[in-house]
């Protein structure tokens, strides 16, 4: 079985990269808040402040996750553009990742 992350650890970050789902093209994050929102197992859904990457017009937001952010399990997330706001963009499909326990 494959895993994405492990529980406690801080040096992961997940990368996205913004487009638009019909043509593909890359969407423009210059001036645009970025979060992700995500949930594992049957946790609380967590809300983050994504970073928006240099240069915003290459698409990519980046979240560092902290020591409390990842447990065992397996997260199911989306990436929002605007949130809130009357251009808000969620993505259709939702991502999953795998967590594992660190070895003990």
């Amino acid at each position: 079985m494959d895993y994405d992350f492990v529980e406690g650890d801080t040096g992961n970050k997940l990368v996205a990269t913004c487009r638009d789902k019909s043509t593909k093209t890359l969407i423009d994050l210059t001036g645009k808040a970025v979060q992700l929102r995500y949930k594992i197992e049957d946790g609380t859904l967590q809300i983050k402040t994504m970073a928006v990457q240099e240069p915003p017009t290459a698409a990519k937001a980046e979240y560092q996750f902290g020591a409390s952010d990842l447990t065992a399990g397996t997260m199911q997330g989306e990436v929002r553009i605007q949130p809130g706001q009357p251009d808000q963009i969620t993505n259709l499909l939702p991502f999953s990742k795998r967590i594992r326990a660190p070895l003990s």
